[in-house]
């Protein structure tokens, strides 16, 4: 039977269409600097670097649901599903970039298996351009949906078969998430029955692949639904799964986490992140730091005077909260929401998210850069140019330096119907730094 989320129906929500950098050197900054420091506010436009560009090389029927993930020199990986290309119904493709936004090679299929739908696909990297792919797929695990994944070294070969990620193979699992170390070992989680509704499951890996013990489920309350989980991991393989649940925080929806130790140990007891908690507060994302510090975003209903509006909680690496949870988005007519996030090694870290009728037309994607204590780095700036129709479901990367890149859905650009396009960016940096770089 096809599981409900909330009032939203899977089908809805997860199968419908909706549808070689080196860090900065010093010369480099010198420009970017001056300009910076004759603008007032810092970066009002987000530091773009060159156009947006067009990700999927197929146009025909609907490439969407993009992923992006970056390594520590900023060469990066987009993932994302395509209606028909794999001659089935929807399948997993991707394409490799060079930190200076050059296509490394085609694009490619990352599913063997390409009976039915292969969906919902995320990607992660690690600090040397190693990466995994994961994925929902229909009934190739025996029963409904499973749990997908294929390695890839740093050179874009397959570092061997495609694998089954979920050992209980019973109804369904979904919605995967995938969150890699510095040094290439991994964690996946995804949701799946847990003698409630649906709860959150995991399973770690080494860099080589290998499972590191069994899968183990995540979530402590287990009543409703806990949905949509997120993973961010930290350079020692420390890591935090975030996700959605129904009722626990006494309203609609709430956001949960639960901290990991390297050796899958959890750290305390799972804890809820949002402080507000009238309405839903759903669509978590998380990512940390080098040192383990993290941040966690999310939607919230009702919150900021309007629809959906996009917020925040800042953590230390012992997992204490740094301050109050915080508005992200300054414009709150109609919706903001399906945040995702990214750091750099220090703790920068930039917001993006789709925001309805902002720019001028249907949806935009807009963001919102952050210093390591938390202060906004000048004004919330639009990341598309194209303004037709729908630009929606960003997903963010950066590396080490904090060079990031946005991807999106884009109605109608590709000439087809959706298609996935991108945008690069600048560094994730205060202007102090900046001022000290080149002093």
């Amino acid at each position: 039977m096809t599981p409900a989320l909330g009032s939203i129906s899977f089908d809805q929500a997860f199968l419908k269409d909706p549808q070689d950098r080196v860090p900065m050197s010093r010369a480099r900054l010198l420009p970017v600097v001056v300009m910076t420091l004759a603008s007032a506010p810092a970066w009002p436009q987000g530091s773009p670097v060159g156009p947006e560009f067009r990700v999927n090389t197929y146009t025909p029927g609907n490439e969407f649901g993009s992923s992006v993930a970056a390594d520590a020199l900023g060469n990066f990986v987009v993932v994302w599903q395509s209606s028909s290309q794999d001659g089935s119904l929807t399948g997993i493709y991707g394409q490799r970039y060079a930190a200076a936004g050059t296509p490394l090679g085609p694009e490619f299929r990352v599913n063997t298996f390409t009976t039915s739908n292969q969906f919902s696909p995320r990607v992660a990297s690690d600090a040397s351009g190693n990466s995994v792919a994961v994925w929902t797929s229909q009934l190739q695990d025996g029963s409904s949906f499973g749990i997908y994944a294929q390695r890839y070294g740093s050179a874009g070969a397959p570092a061997g078969p495609e694998f089954r990620v979920n050992t209980y193979t019973t109804g369904s699992q979904f919605i995967p998430e995938v969150s890699a170390a510095g040094t290439g070992s991994f964690v996946v989680a995804w949701m799946s029955p847990d003698g409630g509704d649906y709860g959150i499951f995991a399973q770690r890996y080494s860099a080589a692949g290998a499972p590191l013990g069994p899968e183990f489920r995540v979530n402590t309350y287990t009543p409703g639904y806990q949905s949509a989980p997120r993973v961010g991991t930290d350079s020692a393989g420390n890591f935090v799964v975030v996700w959605a649940s129904a009722g626990q925080d006494g309203s609609s929806y709430g956001v949960f986490g639960q901290r990991y130790a390297s050796s899958g140990a959890p750290l305390g007891a799972e804890f809820r992140v949002n402080d507000y908690t009238t309405g839903g507060q759903t669509s978590p994302e998380v990512r940390s730091d080098g040192a383990g510090s993290f941040v966690v975003v999310w939607e919230g209903a009702a919150q900021d005077g309007a629809g959906y509006g996009v917020f925040a909680q800042r953590y230390d690496a012992a997992g204490a909260p740094v301050g109050p949870e915080f508005r992200v988005n300054g414009y709150t007519t109609s919706d903001q929401a399906r945040p995702s996030l990214a750091l750099d090694s220090a703790g920068n870290f930039v917001v993006v998210w789709q925001s309805a009728g902002q720019d001028g037309s249907a949806s935009g994607v807009f963001g919102q850069r952050y210093d390591t204590t938390g202060a906004p780095q000048g004004p919330e700036f639009r990341v598309n140019t194209y303004l037709t129709g729908d630009q929606m479901d960003p997903s963010v990367a950066a590396d080490t330096t904090g060079d990031f890149v946005v991807v999106w859905t884009s109605a109608g650009q590709d000439g087809a119907s959706y298609g996935v396009f991108g945008q690069r960016h600048g560094p994730i940096v205060p202007v102090e730094l900046l001022q000290i770089a080149i002093e």
